[in-house]
Formats: C-alpha cells, sequence, structure tokens
C-alpha cells in the first residue's frame, strides 16, 4: 500500500520532470483562506477507494500553468490556470492510483477555486496529509480513503 514516502517521491517527481521545480516536505501549513486558492480533486474507485486532493495559492497555480504551458504568467488566462491544476492533479492521481490495489480506476479531475471555501469528501477519511515548499510556494497533497467500499 502507498505511504507518505510514496506520495512525496510521486510528487517531488512530477514537480521536478514536468515543471523544473525543486520541493521538500515541510510541517503543515495554512494554505490561507484569506486569499484565492486552488483545489484539485481526482476520485479512486475500484479495489480501493478514494481520492486524491492537491492545494495550493491562485498566484502558485497561476506559475505552474505558465510552467506547464511555458508562457509568461501575466500571459496565462483562468482556463489555463484550472486546466493545468487538473493536470497537476491527475498526473499525481494517476501515479499514486498505480500504487493501490487493482483494479482502479481514475475519474476526471475536478478544479475549485475562490476564497473562504471548505472542501468536504463524504465518507473519506484523510490517511496522509503531505505538505510541500516547491522554491517558497506552498501544496498540500493529500490521500482520503473511502470509509468503507461501496459496491
Amino acid at each position: 500500500m502507498i505511504t507518505s514516502d510514496d506520495i512525496v517521491s510521486i510528487t517531488q517527481n512530477i514537480l521536478t520532470t514536468m515543471l523544473h521545480l525543486e520541493s521538500q516536505v515541510v510541517g503543515p501549513c495554512d494554505i490561507s483562506k484569506s486569499s484565492d486558492r486552488i483545489t484539485g480533486c481526482v476520485q479512486i474507485s475500484g479495489e480501493w477507494q478514494g481520492a486524491v486532493v492537491i492545494q495550493a495559492s491562485q498566484d502558485f497555480a497561476t506559475f505552474l500553468a505558465s510552467r506547464l504551458i511555458d508562457i509568461p504568467s501575466a500571459d496565462v488566462s483562468e482556463e489555463d490556470i484550472r486546466d493545468g491544476f487538473a493536470e497537476l492533479t491527475n498526473m499525481i492521481g494517476g501515479n499514486i492510483k498505480g500504487q493501490v490495489p487493482c483494479p482502479s480506476f481514475l475519474s476526471i479531475p475536478c478544479v475549485t477555486t475562490g476564497q473562504d471555501f471548505e472542501f468536504q469528501l463524504s465518507g473519506a477519511n484523510v490517511r496522509d496529509d503531505v505538505f510541500m515548499d516547491c522554491e517558497t510556494n506552498m501544496l498540500r497533497i493529500m490521500l482520503c480513503e473511502a470509509k468503507e467500499k461501496s459496491n
């Protein structure tokens, strides 16, 4: 079964390979509710059931999108930001899916942006909660596991 160390390794590999970003694990921190933030989620169903949730500030999501599509941050649109964050969520989630019992299937990623919102996955517990510093920007990766397997 996947561990926090696996989540860190997967995330660092993606950040380094796809975005040329160095990152390191840090202690829990607040991805501020007072400023715009972004949350991406993919669900895993099948033999193992749960979800992968990632969060970052809107500014960091803009920077990530500019790196993904190789354009200046000033030229990144809201759609680029959502698409880029969905793609990052999908890459991390897909790699995590490969580490859980098979057969497992990955949902289409969903993305939420804004201020002062709560994100909740009904029927799931946070199994791992990893915070990473990516060149002074915070990225949070949560692995949530279903309380009960539904049939």
